[in-house]
């Protein structure tokens, strides 16, 4: 038994040796194990792609497929712009070519209304005859029933019979040289400045004709002149007439009518007072001459006696009188559509 313990005492240093000789080995594998796992590590890391690498290496085939769409749109939008300029250059031969159609058709126009108007001035002086025929058979009978009334009135009244003077009375004529106008009303004789009225109205109506842009008609007022203030209407008109090249449209400004109004409803002179030899009618009526002078006087009802006196007194002295009866609530004025006086 002491020997064995021996033997094993002396293997033992042996053993010991070995064990540390596999012990540094598996040591300097691991130590080996760990540096190449680094190694590993750091070599992947390098090789992972970075932001800033995708954006320095882009694909070329992607780039190349972008550039051709952009120069598809680009050539696309570039045609689009020539078709447009061809389009724009159509238009503009189209609209030359209806321009000097419409100048033509315009010229035309012309040519039938100037057709018209010869022809109307040709037809002018027999319907104007004919026209003073039937205002002259009017005026007559607008005498003859101011008489009437006169003549009813007094068989109705119980006042004595008195003798009704018989003036000549020759055929009525249409006023057409100088007319001088009168107001006859409450037995009163007033002077209308007609001429300088209507002088003033076409000034007034030509200022005024603008306004009719946005409006059918316009009703204006301006005075007082001699008395007397003018209101007028002005309104938009349109004609059609029948031409070669079918029916045309003609459009304009007219006077619908115009009327007087007294400043004062008892303005005027007494017919005593005007017929004296220094009253203002006898000053007017010095001014012209009696053969080319007409005097018409608008007369009222309650004026009809005064008038007859005043016409008596005119027939003497030769001048050519035209009456105008007006009823109470109708106020001096004319229109486009009216007539001239006729004297007699």
């Amino acid at each position: 038994m002491t020997r064995k313990r021996r033997i094993e005492q002396a293997e033992a240093p042996g053993q010991d040796s070995f064990l540390d000789i596999v012990a540094n080995l598996v040591g300097i594998l691991i130590i080996l194990v760990i540096v190449i796992g680094v190694n590993a590590k750091d070599v992947m890391l390098d090789a992972v792609p970075t932001p800033e690498t995708e954006v320095a290496h882009p694909d070329l085939a992607a780039l190349n497929e972008e550039a051709e769409a952009a120069l598809k749109a680009a050539n696309a939008i570039e045609n689009d712009i020539l078709e447009l300029e061809d389009k724009l250059k159509r238009q503009d031969i189209e609209i030359d070519y209806r321009r000097r159609e419409r100048d033509k058709v315009q010229l035309l126009v012309a040519q039938a209304e100037q057709a018209i108007a010869e022809r109307r001035a040709q037809l002018a002086a027999t319907e104007q005859h004919r026209f003073d025929a039937q205002r002259a058979v009017l005026e007559a009978r607008e005498e003859l029933n101011t008489v009437q009334v006169s003549i009813q009135a007094v068989q109705n009244s119980a006042a004595p019979v008195t003798v009704i003077e018989h003036l000549p009375t020759p055929m009525a004529k249409t006023v057409f040289g100088k007319e001088l106008h009168f107001r006859l009303s409450n037995g009163k004789l007033a002077f209308v400045p007609w001429d300088q009225l209507v002088a003033q109205l076409q000034e007034e109506a030509q200022a005024k004709v603008y306004r009719l842009k946005d409006q059918p008609e316009l009703t204006e007022t301006f005075g007082p002149i001699g008395g007397f203030w003018v209101k007028y209407t002005l309104k938009r008109v349109e004609y059609r007439r029948a031409t070669q090249m079918g029916i045309a449209t003609q459009r304009g400004v007219e006077l619908d009518r115009f009327i007087l109004i007294p400043v004062d409803d008892d303005m005027g002179e007494s017919l005593t007072e005007a017929l004296h030899s220094n009253s203002r009618f006898q000053e007017l009526l010095s001014r012209h001459q009696p053969e080319a002078t007409t005097i018409t006087v608008w007369t009222y009802p309650d004026s009809f006696d005064a008038f007859r006196e005043l016409k008596r007194n005119l027939f003497q002295r030769k001048y050519l009188t035209a009456s105008r009866p007006l009823s109470f609530d109708t106020p001096i004025g004319g229109s486009p559509r009216g007539t001239r006086s006729s004297a007699q």
